[in-house]
This record gives C-alpha cells, structure tokens and sequence, in this order.
C-alpha cells in the first residue's frame, strides 16, 4: 500500500496551498469592501486558513493506492469511495510532468479500457512513489508513456472525461461554488466600473 507523505511534499504541494490561502485573502478583502466588516473579513479569513489546514490533513491521512496481482485500487479523497480497475483492462499509464494553462502540478493517470481512470497528483504524491506506482500498474503489460507537458485540450482528446465524473452531481456543486466565489471576488471591480 502506498500513501503520500506530508514529509516528502514538494514544491508542487506549496503552490496549491498557497494558492488557496491566497484565493481565501482575495475574497475576504473582497468581501469586506462591499459586505462585511474589515475585523469579520479577518475573522473569516481565520476560519477558511482553519479549514484548509484540515482539509489537507484529512487529505494526507485518508489517501492510497494499494496493488495486488490482479487490480489497483486508489481512495483519492478523505470524501470520496475507492475505486478499483482490474490490471488486466488497464490500456495506459501516463505521466505528465506539468498540464499547461494551470498551476504548475504533474499527474499520473491510470487508464482502464472502458475509460474508467485512477489518477493521482504530484501535489499530494512525491515523484518516486508515483513512479514506483506507475511501474507496478504497467509491469510490462502496457508502456508508461511520459510527457513533460500537455495541454488540457490535448488531454481532453486524448483521454476523455471519467464516466464516474459525468455520474456524480458533486462535481457540478464544486463548479457552481467556484464561480460564485469568482462573482464574490469580482463585485467590487464591476460595481467600480459600473458606477
């Protein structure tokens, strides 16, 4: 079984955190020019750190891979249910050392042929234990093709979407929350430029 190792985070891990601390900053700045006050802005500002902080604890302690003769099974969130693909359908290991048009982070993906894909990121993953990963998975049966660089059209294309993506409303939830986030951030700006 393999786990990530909050010791072995990289560089890639700090880019995340910082960029969600700094998202965080941005929209209690935000917030406390136009809705709340500068000390409740602060105040907030606390609790979204706090919840960051656990949700990259949990995230440490309740992510793995574990490999066996037959399958590959990967739990890739603390919320999320572990899934498993048979080694025998697996038709691709792909690495990829950055996508580009986003944060500068590698990741691995693991694909089955009915599209069903593991995947794991070098944010939360150390280089050598998702090689180590990778190896085991292809083993001779398929090739780990490495790319430095792809980008997320050429990704798209090439890999599709997970059919567990398109089956979870979740996803969609996640997606309305960042644009509202993003209509939070940028009212102050667009009241400005409307006034």
């Amino acid at each position: 079984m393999f786990r990530p190792r909050f010791a072995s985070a990289g560089g890639q891990f700090w880019v995340l955190a910082g960029s969600y601390v700094g998202l965080g900053a941005i929209l209690c700045a935000s917030l406390a020019t136009w809705a709340i006050s500068w000390v409740a802005a602060a105040a907030l500002f606390g609790v979204v750190v706090l919840a960051i902080v656990s949700m990259l604890a949990l995230t440490f302690r309740h992510t793995w891979f574990a490999i066996d003769a037959e399958t590959v099974t990967c739990k890739a969130s603390p919320w999320g249910r572990p899934r498993t693909l048979q080694l025998a359908h697996v038709v691709r290991v792909l690495s990829i050392g950055r996508v580009k048009n986003s944060l500068p982070i590698g990741v691995l993906v693991i694909l089955s042929a009915d599209g069903a894909r593991l995947g794991a990121s070098r944010w939360l993953w150390d280089q050598a234990t998702l090689e180590q990963v990778a190896a085991m998975v292809s083993a001779g049966r398929v090739p780990i093709e490495r790319r430095p660089v792809v980008g997320q059209l050429e990704m798209m294309r090439e890999i599709g979407v997970d059919p567990e993506f398109k089956r979870n409303p979740a996803h969609a939830l996640v997606l309305l929350a960042a644009a509202g986030a993003g209509v939070l951030i940028a009212w102050p700006i667009v009241r400005a430029l409307l006034l």
